[in-house]
């Protein structure tokens, strides 16, 4: 805050000296008494005495007095002049309370930094950015891919220049999966703990009874299958076919190798990091289409 100074101007006060000019009296007409010559005539009073200019005449004390000048009172630089408040206080600098959130850091609310807040349905951004309501009020996002194995070529990799509006759509030729590596495969879905800064994906424990995934298929793939995977590698992931779309499968319906005559463990609602749409390789190698429409957590 600038301060700013007033100037007082005092303007002194010219006092005249007085002057007090007696002129000497006529003689008096009579004999020169003890009365009638000098002490009459030119005597104390009648002189330019002490009277004739006296001290109040002159400048003095009063005619220059300290309350005239520009003294305390005349300057506004006092301790009022430029007291705490008038300078950019605790308040005026963005205190606990100017900064977003209850903690005043840019965390935003009870969430920390990897909470979202999400609309009311799965939106897809133009960078690939995947948002959607969970249930209890939470939130799953992140960004989008697809792959596969070695052998196949699926695009487009990332949906980082998907455009407005982002459809989530792997295209490509998927790899034949035969005896004995069954090595064919590939893969589109989303994370669902991470932000839109791009920071690394955490994992989410699920609230509901399952969910609902819509899709379209317009490849030769036949087969496709919904995966929750609990690492980033896919090394523990549990599956559930999708017969058609939208399919409703509830969590309890979920297993490790669930392509197998004898599936691997059940899924427990333990914390996942992804959503996927898993397609495996048939006996030959064929082209793939499928786009990721919507998902949803069932409550």
């Amino acid at each position: 805050m600038k301060l700013h100074t007033g100037l007082v101007t005092v303007g002194l006060l010219s006092l005249g000296l007085l002057s007090y000019s007696c002129a000497n009296g006529d003689t008096v007409s009579g004999s020169t008494g003890t009365g009638g010559s000098t002490t009459g005539n030119t005597g104390g009073s009648n002189s330019t005495g002490t009277g004739g200019t006296q001290t109040g005449g002159v400048t003095g004390t009063g005619g220059t007095h300290t309350g005239g000048v520009t003294g305390s009172g005349g300057i506004i630089s006092g301790t009022g002049g430029s007291h705490t408040g008038g300078v950019t206080g605790t308040g005026g600098i963005s205190s606990t309370g100017g900064v977003t959130g209850t903690g005043g850091s840019v965390t935003t609310g009870t969430g920390g930094s990897t909470s979202m807040t999400c609309g009311s349905a799965f939106t897809v951004s133009a960078a690939g950015f995947v948002s959607m309501p969970a249930v209890g009020g939470g939130c799953w996002s992140g960004f989008a891919s697809d792959g596969g194995d070695a052998g196949s070529t699926i695009m487009p990799g990332t949906f980082s220049a998907c455009g407005t509006p982002c459809m989530l759509t792997m295209t490509g030729m998927l790899n034949a999966s035969v005896s004995p590596t069954y090595a064919g495969y590939s893969y589109l879905g989303f994370n669902i703990g991470q932000d839109a800064s791009g920071s690394a994906a955490t994992a989410v424990t699920p609230k509901g009874s399952g969910i609902t995934v819509t899709f379209t298929n317009t490849s030769s793939a036949p087969v496709v299958r919904v995966a929750l995977n609990a690492d980033a590698t896919g090394t523990t992931s549990y599956c559930a076919t999708a017969a058609s779309s939208p399919a409703i499968i509830k969590y309890s319906a979920f297993t490790q190798q669930c392509y197998n005559p004898t599936p691997g463990p059940a899924y427990a609602k333990t914390p996942i990091m992804s959503v996927q749409l898993s397609v495996p390789g048939g006996a030959t190698t064929v082209p793939v289409n499928i786009t990721l429409v919507s998902v949803v957590e069932n409550p």
